[in-house]
């Protein structure tokens, strides 16, 4: 290939002490067009490069995992180079060679000469290369270095003790990802300009000048100057500091009466003009606001705030790590705010310097982490120290950023060997460190998850993933137990040094919703996560759509696509009013912002564009939510029902004289209650809806909606879907008989005995067992052709590779990987009850503890209920029909046989059950006895 040389002139010369603006013209792009060649065997020197084969033209910003397909997984050495022209600089400038970030040790050479080397693979740094310059072209080089999670180590370069985030989850970053430029600048400029400002208008500047001197022939008192404008750009304030020699840092306190605060809702953003006589000059955005906890609140310019964040990887479809645009940020953050966002958590990447800039503007509450390493050694510390002291000084200016994580759920430090405190001791002496190095930010030490934990931290944050509806009454426990302050928050060696104080924060909870997709598929679709688990993979979705027989059950994969976002917002809206209810919480964190590769949690996709509920969505998150709470959703008519009505009050509206009205739609069922006092940041029982269950023909769904009112205006509005269900007396069921070594149908036989269920009396044609584990009792029943209703959740074989398997302790229970519960909807024996392809609540009480392993994909006109998982993954069966000797069996692991006479879907479930065994059709799979 031709070797491609980029080429630059910069046609500009400061001379003397230049104004501000001609300063700010010296900063010249370096980002667009430079060489780019990998070097694998790490032989290459600089001197090869001129003659080197195989060069390649790539675009900075950028990494080389985005730019090249054969690269998107490669470790280790790449060399960058380019030209650029310029003119000769005067004895009173400097040149300064600057990167936002490279991935992850950077050797930078100027015209043959080493100019200087960096590791880090996420903050910026700069060389002074005046020496090394010369007036005409100049040769700028950068070899990279960089290891992965399957190069483990290159140069020295460990990727275990490196702060790499998440990118050995999705795809890895390496190289020149963001901006490089030269400054030409006076040689005494300002380094860096941090400005800490108030709710109370006191703020005080701290600037940093390099090159101090007082020798410059200007007659009076050496200055740097400051001025400050408002949001409109009128100046407000001015101050200075006098310049001594050998002095470079410098701070300037000052103060402003009733300052223009910055909010969420209102992000004020005032301007910081600072410069010095040389002519140096630069400009910082920043706003007055003071961000604080106290008594287990968060509070903001001294009002109560509920936090409300979605999970951000902050990774990209097309540019990976890399922001394509500040445009784009900005309207990514502005999709997040109409969601009803306040916060971003910025999940362990330090994100492009634009991002908090787009979150200042817009309004959003930033929420940041130090990249994780993976194994805690001297040098991963040492990094951690480094990075979070980096971020500090980059980011300090921006009102956005309020919290900063040390670790993410002890990824990268053991926490648990009860032998071994070191690494407690050491996380809990981070949390100390950090709060000296960032003062008024908040510190978590570890956002904790499962069984690690908090050492010492300002934010008692916990992670907790469940499959909505199948394990909600799980989910509802633990933010029960997390909302009184359990001591598994903090470390159970007695170590730990909780203040009681701390805001309680569910900061990792959520579903999946997969996206809609194009006929052509993006790269990442062919990645699963960590390569080996193919539960992740996309590739071959639309494949496994028709081979687990979902193709007779929707039109398209879009519109199972469209189902399970469905699936995902009623699952979120149950947690997230789970969360509200507990007055103790004080904000929560969805998994996630956006879809990510394999990775389809997002409330937006990959693409940035909304999911189905958007609307939906921005509903429940808002200062204030009306919640409706039933224990049973299942009522026979005639059956007295609830709803709790509560109210989670963050806005600071009165509401004096409000009162919420509910209705049953579609019936005369309605009723009003008042809305009690409550005070802003506080949590009211309005009280119960209260009703009798209406008379219906069929099993019908009906929606409560309840909408707190005051004069004409809607406050806030929340609905409640229940099912009714007729009053059924069985007309003569066919006889059953039961077989129940394990014991678990006790209950069962009481309960269809009670419904005239009769004993067989030996002359039916077709006997029915209903029975609770396969053995040698049902294979003789099945043998002479009998009809057996297996009600199990217990691990057995069924026949060579075909097993029940309890869902329990594995991905199978679809808590992290989500799983979607899928129906014959239109078909017996759900014909009836069949309300939905993937069931929601109707189900949540029956929801199978067990599946059915071994299908194959032409069994699947017999599996009549089933679970997938993900993209379409682990096709399992719920209720599966088989024959069997001169028999036919159905497996059924939903559980009946606790929720029969009491619960009213199981109990339809069931008696449909019974009459498919004996009057459906013939299966076609056949099991070997």
């Amino acid at each position: 290939m031709r070797n491609l040389k980029a080429s630059l002139s910069i046609l500009f010369v400061i001379t003397g002490i230049a104004s501000g603006e001609v300063a700010r013209a010296g900063t010249l792009s370096l980002d667009g067009d430079w060489n780019f060649l990998a070097d694998p065997a790490a032989k290459l020197t600089l001197n090869d490069l001129a003659s080197a084969a195989n060069v390649r033209p790539t675009r900075v910003p950028s990494s080389w995992q985005q730019q090249f397909t054969d690269l998107r997984d490669y470790a280790g050495v790449a060399w960058y180079w380019r030209s650029a022209t310029v003119e000769a600089l005067s004895s009173e400038q400097v040149a300064l060679l600057r990167f936002g970030a490279v991935d992850y040790r950077a050797d930078v050479y100027v015209n043959g000469q080493k100019a200087g080397s960096h590791d880090g693979g996420y903050l910026p740094f700069e060389f002074d290369v005046t020496s090394l310059l010369r007036a005409g072209e100049n040769q700028i080089a950068v070899r990279v270095v960089d290891a992965s999670a399957r190069l483990k180590e290159v140069e020295g370069i460990k990727y275990d003790e490196i702060p790499h985030g998440k990118q050995n989850w999705y795809v890895e970053t390496s190289g020149l990802w963001q901006s490089v430029s030269l400054e030409i600048r006076p040689r005494m400029h300002l380094r860096f300009v941090h400005i800490s400002a108030g709710m109370d208008g006191k703020f005080k500047i701290q600037a940093a000048v390099q090159n101090v001197t007082v020798d410059l022939p200007i007659a009076e008192t050496l200055r740097l100057k400051a001025s400050m404008t408002d949001p409109d750009g009128k100046e407000v304030w001015s101050g200075a500091a006098e310049l001594k020699r050998d002095q470079s840092n410098y701070e300037i306190a000052g103060s402003i009466a009733n300052p223009r605060l910055w909010w969420t809702h209102n992000p004020a953003l005032h301007k910081l003009h600072v410069y010095l006589p040389t002519g140096d000059a630069q400009d910082y955005r920043f706003g007055f606001r003071t961000f604080e906890t106290r008594g287990g609140k968060f509070y903001l310019n001294g009002y109560v705030i509920y936090l409300r964040a979605p999970l951000d990887q902050d990774f990209y479809p097309d540019t990976i790590y890399t922001p394509s645009s500040y445009e784009y940020l900005k309207k990514e953050m502005q999709q997040a705010k109409a969601l009803g966002f306040n916060m971003m958590r910025c999940h362990i990447k330090v994100p492009d310097p634009r991002y908090l800039e787009a979150a200042d503007e817009v309004g959003l509450l930033v929420w940041y982490e130090i990249p994780n390493w993976d194994k805690l050694t001297e040098d991963a510390k040492r990094r951690g120290r480094e990075t979070l002291a980096g971020m500090v000084e980059r980011d300090w200016n921006h009102p956005s950023l309020v919290v900063v994580s040390v670790i993410n759920e002890s990824w990268g430090a053991d926490l648990k060997n009860p032998n071994d405190s070191s690494q407690r001791d050491w996380l809990k002496t981070a949390y100390q460190e950090a709060k000296k190095t960032v003062p008024g930010w908040l510190v978590v030490d570890n956002s904790a998850c499962c069984d690690n934990f908090h050492m010492a931290t300002d934010i008692a944050d916990f992670h907790q993933y469940n499959a909505i509806p199948d394990n909600a009454a799980d989910f509802d426990r633990f933010v029960e137990d997390m909302a009184r302050r359990p001591g598994w928050l903090f470390s159970p060696f007695n170590d730990g040094a909780p203040r009681g104080d701390e805001p309680l924060v569910l900061s990792e909870f959520g579903n999946w919703g997969l996206p809609r997709l194009e006929p052509d598929k993006p790269w990442w679709f062919e990645r699963p996560f960590g390569y080996e688990q193919k539960i992740t993979l996309p590739a071959g979705v639309e494949q496994r759509f028709s081979d687990y027989g979902l193709n007779s059950l929707f039109a398209s994969y879009n519109d199972l696509a469209d189902a399970t976002q469905a699936h995902q917002i009623r699952a979120l809206k149950f947690e997230i009013e789970s969360i509200r209810l507990r007055p103790q919480l004080e904000g929560y964190v969805i998994t996630e912002f956006t879809d990510l590769n394999w990775e389809a949690n997002g409330v937006l996709d990959m693409w940035r564009r909304p999911k189905s509920y958007a609307t939906e969505l921005a509903r429940l998150q808002q200062d204030d939510v009306l919640i409706a709470r039933a224990e049973r959703r299942n009522l026979t008519a005639g059956e007295k029902g609830q709803a709790s009505i509560a109210f989670s009050h963050y806005s600071r509206e009165a509401l004096d004289g409000a009162r919420v009205v509910w209705v049953i739609e579609g019936t005369e069922i309605k009723g009003s209650l008042p809305l009690p006092a409550v005070s802003t940041g506080g949590v009211a029982n309005v009280g119960l809806a209260e009703f009798i269950a209406p008379a219906v023909a069929s099993p019908t769904r009906r929606v409560l909606r309840a909408r707190l009112t005051q004069g004409n205006q809607i406050r806030a509005e929340t609905y409640l879907e229940f099912f009714f269900y007729p009053k059924k007396v069985l007309d003569l069921p066919p006889p059953v008989s039961f077989h129940d070594p394990s014991g678990r149908l006790r209950r069962l036989v009481n309960d269809m005995r009670a419904r005239n269920y009769l004993e067989p009396t030996g002359k039916e044609s077709f006997p029915v067992l209903i029975a609770s584990t396969f053995d040698d009792r049902v294979k003789q029943a099945l043998e002479q052709g009998g009809r057996v209703i297996l009600l199990t959740a217990d691990k057995q074989t069924i026949a060579p590779g075909l097993e029940i398997v309890p869902r329990a302790g594995s991905f199978l229970d679809g808590n992290w990987i989500s799983s979607y519960l899928w129906i014959r909807k239109d078909q017996e024996p759900f014909k009836s009850i069949g309300f939905e392809t993937l069931p929601g609540f109707e189900v949540q009480s029956v929801a199978p503890r067990a599946v059915v392993q071994g299908l194959k994909p032409e069994d699947y006109g017999d599996v009549l209920s089933g679970i997938f998982y993900g993209w379409i993954h682990s096709g399992v069966g719920t209720l599966v029909q088989a024959k069997a000797g001169k028999g036919k069996l159905l497996i059924c692991t939903y559980s009946l046989g606790t929720t029969y006479g009491t619960d009213p879907y199981g109990t339809y479930l069931l008696d449909a059950l019974v009459r498919y065994i004996v009057a459906g059709p013939t299966p076609r799979l056949e099991i070997p006895l």
